[in-house]
Parts: structure tokens; C-alpha cells; sequence
């Protein structure tokens, strides 16, 4: 009978009176750690549950640095849609300003340019006025003729408000037509082109076109401030200061 080499031999002596027999006993032994190489493998048992646990801390720290990432991220976006709300609500507030500076400049302008029309129809009303008290009391016209028109002549070639109805070129044109008119003869005529419109007060004046070309003369006693235009057969008095005298 073969033995196994990891089992020893019994000799068990069975007294017999007639013979004796030799008994083999398997017994295991255990094998020495050297002598097998798979006895040097690793235990799975044993590591599996170690595994697992440096498998759930290193779970539980990457879910614990993506919450804070994401809770950052919010952060972030959070103050950068604050900043863009901000930014435009400037950006609205800087249109706005500008548009009402803009408007008010505009509207500056123009109560300017009609003040100065006011305060220069209401010297030409004075005026005529002055020069009808002194034909009333016997003061040659010639002297009355002479008197100086500081606030025409002020008015007409002073820098021209946005929205004013006079050019600053026509103004500066227009500021030796006095002198001019005064030097034209009782009879004679000449042409002039009219600067810019002007709607007659009443049926003793001509209403006047601008760009148009009209014939203009005086007569003895008229007020300086005026001429006689005539277009067609229409004939009337009007403004010096509307009009350009041509040579």
C-alpha cells in the first residue's frame, strides 16, 4: 500500500496467539510553509475588509472637495451676476444722464434764442416808439435817423444759440444794414435777399420768405429800423434785419 509522504507510519501490535499484523494509519501532517509556494499568497479574506474602508474614506473625501468645489462655483456666479446687474444698470443710468443733458441743453438754447428775439423786438418796438415822440415834438428826422441800434447790432452779431432762427453768418452780414440804409437814396431801390422768414404784424407790413429776392427802398420820415420791400405787386414794410442788402 502506498502511503502518503505528509503521513507517518503506526506500527499497532495486535496480540494474536496466532500471528501478528502490522497496521498503517494514515494521519495528515501539515506541510511546512516553505516547502509550497501557494501557501505564500495572499489572504482575500483578511484584506477585503481593509480595502473597503480606505475605499469609503477616499469616497467620502472626494464627495466632501466637490461639494466645496460646487459650493465655490455658486459663490462665484452669484457675485458675478451681482457685478453684471450692477454694471448695467450704470451703463442704463449713464444713457439716460446723457440723453437728459442733451434734452436740457437743447431746451437752454432755445429759451435763450427766443429771450434775445424777444429783447430785440421789444428794443425795435422802443425804438420806433422814441422815434415817433420825437417827430410828435418837432426833432428832425435826421437826428432820430442817426441814433445808434446797439441792441440790433449786439443781437444780430453775437454767436447764434442751437435752435435760434437766425445763422451766425447771416447775423454777421446783417449787422451793417443800418448803416447802409441809411445811406440810401429817398428814390432810389435796390435789391435784397431775405435772411429768414418773417410773418407780417399787420396789412402795413410784407410777409417775407427766406432765400427770397425782394426790391427795397426808403422814403423821407420812415423809421431806420424798416424799409419799403416790394415783390410783385406787393408792397409793404419790412425788417431790416430780415434782409441783405445786395450792391
Amino acid at each position: 500500500m502506498n502511503v502518503p509522504w505528509d503521513s507517518f507510519v503506526c506500527s499497532v501490535f495486535l496480540p494474536s496467539p496466532r500471528n501478528s499484523r502490522l497496521l498503517v494509519l494514515p494521519s495528515p501532517l501539515h506541510k511546512p510553509l516553505g516547502l509550497d509556494p501557494c501557501s505564500a499568497a495572499p489572504d482575500f479574506q483578511e484584506t477585503r475588509p481593509r480595502n473597503y474602508v480606505l475605499s469609503a474614506s477616499a469616497s467620502a473625501l472626494l464627495s466632501e472637495e466637490v461639494d466645496k468645489a460646487e459650493h465655490e462655483l455658486r459663490v462665484a456666479q452669484t457675485e458675478f451676476d451681482r457685478q453684471a446687474e450692477v454694471t448695467r444698470l450704470l451703463l442704463e443710468g449713464i444713457s439716460s444722464t446723457h440723453l437728459n443733458h442733451l434734452r436740457c441743453l437743447q431746451d437752454f438754447a432755445e429759451a435763450q434764442a427766443t429771450y434775445y428775439a424777444q429783447c430785440h423786438h421789444y428794443m425795435q418796438d422802443l425804438q420806433r416808439e422814441l422815434n415817433r415822440c420825437a417827430n410828435a415834438v418837432g426833432v428832425p428826422q435826421s437826428s432820430a435817423a442817426v441814433c445808434p441800434n446797439p441792441v440790433s447790432s449786439a443781437f444780430l452779431s453775437g454767436p447764434s444759440s442751437p435752435g435760434a432762427t437766425v445763422s451766425s453768418s447771416s447775423g454777421q452780414r446783417t449787422t451793417t444794414l443800418t448803416m447802409e440804409q441809411t445811406q440810401l437814396p429817398v428814390t432810389g431801390t435796390r435789391k435784397a435777399k431775405v435772411l429768414y422768414d418773417y410773418d407780417a404784424h399787420d396789412s402795413s407790413e410784407l410777409s417775407l420768405l427766406a432765400d427770397e429776392f425782394i426790391t427795397v427802398y426808403t422814403v423821407p420820415g420812415m423809421d431806420p429800423d424798416w424799409l419799403i420791400g416790394e415783390r410783385g405787386n406787393e408792397k409793404g414794410k419790412v425788417p431790416v434785419t430780415y434782409l441783405e442788402l445786395l450792391s
